[in-house]
């Protein structure tokens, strides 16, 4: 083997492990950008189940006062019908 062939193997092979280094830290990188993205859809999850159940009581509070204003309603009613009886 030439001298000349060892030169440009180890050239290569220094290459070959700045790329390993290289790609080490793209995976390190990756990796912590993949678990931010998990603790961020976490939040994110936890904060949609409460503002569901805040939804979901105001829908339930806006169903008791339809509730309230048809009886208020009714009972309007009814006061008028008897006041035109009485007319």
């Amino acid at each position: 083997m030439s001298i000349e062939f060892l030169s440009d193997l180890e050239n290569k092979i220094e290459e070959l492990i700045g790329k390993l280094s290289e790609s080490r830290e793209e995976i390190v990188r990756l990796n912590q950008q993949c678990e931010q993205s998990k603790s961020r859809i976490t939040e994110l999850e936890d904060e949609n189940l409460e503002l569901s159940e805040q939804l979901e009581n105001l829908r339930s509070d806006a169903n008791g006062q339809r509730e309230k204003i048809n009886a208020a309603a009714e009972r309007i009613q009814g006061l008028l019908s008897k006041l035109e009886t009485v007319q």
